[in-house]
């Protein structure tokens, strides 16, 4: 038994001895353009270039030209900022990511992976999600890397760009045109929000200056010129419309006054905006002006698509 013992130790070289780690993967070319744009070592990027690449940026460098590579470099260190990205070895998304600001979700996705021996070309593209709903693009992008095995290191020699609009298609073009428009009324309520509150300030600043409110903004805006720099009423404003919202002041006299801004239509806002002597803005999603004297919740905290957005 003790015989049959020592032959198994010999045959394992040394007895109680591990079997030696098996070596990891080869990093394949999707792992190698991950790591290029991504990677956390010094010389991530430069890794995975041609030496006579290197060499030319080099030189551009030399010529106080801005530098490549720390260019580069700033698209990684969105991992550590406000963009929290993840990347994917396999599978058909290459890279995922969300804006804090809005709530969009893209993904770089991998439409193609063709390997052909010590050559690799890998085609990706861009979708856009945000609330689960697709966000259309003006054009569609895709991108084309080349890499290419050089002393067993992937190598990046080549970038193509396409770009389509398929401007046939009812779906992209409805998506599209949504799409604008919803931006349009967003940019059209935030400023309204600030010329509400453009309004309450110069109202403030009639008011120190006479014994009553007005209910004429061109009065308004003639009473507190040169009086306070920092409110100023233009001429559209005046006018009682500016961006697709209408503006009225009512019920004017010495202690109180009330100041509405409704959507012209239903494209150019979906909030009414109201105040009064007291100062604060409010908002209702109605688009009414009574509905936001009545029940409005408070739009003057910040000035913003984000505080204004649902």
């Amino acid at each position: 038994m003790k015989h049959s013992v020592l032959v198994i130790c010999l045959v394992g070289f040394v007895c109680g001895q591990t079997a030696p780690a098996t070596p990891p993967p080869p990093q394949t070319a999707r792992q190698a353009l991950i790591e290029m744009f991504f990677g956390k070592s010094p010389d991530h990027l430069k890794k995975h270039l041609a030496e006579n690449t290197k060499k030319a940026f080099a030189k551009l460098e030399s010529t106080g030209s801005k530098s490549f590579f720390s260019e580069i470099e700033m698209i990684s260190q969105a991992r550590t900022g406000g963009q929290q990205l993840e990347t994917f070895d396999a599978g058909p998304v290459l890279l995922s990511g969300r804006n804090p600001i809005d709530g969009e979700q893209f993904e770089l996705l991998v439409e193609r992976d063709d390997l052909m021996g010590d050559e690799d070309q890998i085609e990706l593209s861009v979708r856009a999600t945000k609330d689960g709903k697709p966000q259309a693009m003006p054009v569609l992008p895709r991108v084309n890397f080349t890499m290419k095995t050089q002393e067993g290191i992937w190598r990046l020699t080549e970038i193509s760009f396409t770009a389509r609009a398929p401007i046939a298609d009812p779906d992209y073009l409805a998506s599209l045109v949504g799409q604008v428009q919803e931006q349009q009324r967003r940019a059209n309520e935030m400023y309204a929000l600030m010329s509400m509150q453009t309004i309450v300030s110069a109202e403030t600043a009639y008011h120190k200056r006479h014994p009553t409110y007005t209910c004429s903004l061109k009065e308004l805006a003639g009473g507190i010129k040169g009086q306070n720099a920092t409110v100023y009423i233009d001429d559209e404003l005046t006018s009682g419309k500016k961006l697709g919202y209408v503006f009225a002041l009512t019920g004017c006299d010495a202690s109180r006054y009330k100041v509405a801004a409704e959507p012209a239509t239903s494209d150019s806002g979906q909030r009414a905006y109201c105040a009064d002597e007291g100062g604060e803005v409010k908002s209702s999603k109605s688009g009414k002006a009574s509905l936001c004297f009545s029940s409005g919740e408070p739009a003057n905290r910040a000035v913003g698509l984000g505080a204004i957005s649902d």
